[in-house]
């Protein structure tokens, strides 16, 4: 899998472009475009990826990503054979279609604040989406003019919510070469593939064409976390999902996740999670905080995929 910065179709008679996508099983890979989003997930959960942040997403979730933001979405591989099929709607729009200008005038302060805002990620929550949704409806239900009404409405009904929270660290610097975008595309390839074995910096940074020091230092500025902690973050994100949605037992999962010990594993789950795994799995905690530990002291959030196919 090689797109990782997507060409968005173009909306033939539009300014902006209006999408439906999904499936039983729904791999949207690690990607930037330049299109602003506005992502609402009518079905399914998974895994989200927004920058170096790296969590849930489920039905209802509203999210705005802002330009050259990475993302990616990943229905559940585990349970996928039961569980309703992902089905997503996005709106992707160029503020440059609008010109500079636009977003000078007074009337436009406070969307431009917002779209700045986008730029780490916004996820608004259960009320503020419940608010938004009938003005995204009529996004969908309008055309031409009115269509585009529709869209500024929107925006300008986001602006002022106090439901929204960022989702990427303050700290975050997207990469910005396609060569670098590549070598973060195979590294995470590789992590994947490997995750639940034995996983050496020296072979990922390998699988990304560089050095391990060099490798060590490009993964930290990019994701903001070392290469250590953001693999555990992974394999507990992993546990996570076999907690709730198996019968497995807690010894079984901890070896399935790669950790090659169980004291070690409930020690870090315990740190990830402010939990153990066996009340983590009593409480069927919420899924949509698989990486809280990020808020906390580290300078910046883990993120990636467990699966990824265009």
């Amino acid at each position: 899998m090689r797109i990782v910065f997507e060409k968005v179709p173009d909306s033939e008679g539009s300014s902006f472009g209006c999408f439906h996508a999904g499936g039983r099983v729904f791999d949207c890979p690690y990607h930037i475009h330049p299109e602003i989003e506005i992502l609402h997930i009518l079905s399914g959960q998974g895994l989200l990826v927004v920058g170096d942040y790296i969590g849930r997403f489920m039905p209802g979730d509203l999210l705005l990503l802002g330009s050259g933001l990475p993302h990616m979405l990943c229905s559940d591989p585990i349970s996928s054979a039961s569980s309703a099929p992902t089905h997503i709607r996005y709106i992707q729009f160029q503020r440059e279609n609008f010109g500079a200008s636009f977003w000078q005038m007074p009337e436009q302060q406070a969307v431009t604040h917002l779209i700045a805002q986008s730029a780490r990620g916004l996820r608004f929550d259960e009320d503020g989406t419940a608010n938004l949704l009938p003005t995204m409806d009529r996004v969908w239900e309008t055309h031409g003019a009115r269509r585009l009404w529709s869209l500024m409405e929107l925006l300008e009904e986001m602006a002022p919510s106090r439901t929204a929270t960022p989702l990427a660290s303050v700290g975050y610097a997207p990469v910005v070469t396609h060569r670098d975008s590549e070598r973060l595309n195979r590294a995470i390839q590789y992590m994947n593939s490997h995750l639940t074995g034995p996983l050496q910096l020296a072979d990922v940074a390998r699988a990304a064409g560089l050095s391990p020091q060099a490798f060590s230092r490009f993964f930290h500025k990019f994701m903001g976390v070392a290469f250590v902690e953001y693999v555990c973050s992974l394999r507990i994100s992993l546990a996570c999902r076999y907690l709730l949605e198996t019968d497995k037992t807690i010894a079984a999962i901890c070896y399935i996740c790669g950790f090659n010990n169980l004291s070690n594993f409930n020690r870090q789950f315990l740190r990830h999670k402010q939990t153990t795994p066996k009340e983590f799995k009593r409480s069927g905690a919420s899924e949509n905080d698989n990486s809280a530990f990020f808020a906390r002291a580290l300078p910046g959030s883990g993120s990636a995929p467990i699966t990824m196919a265009p």
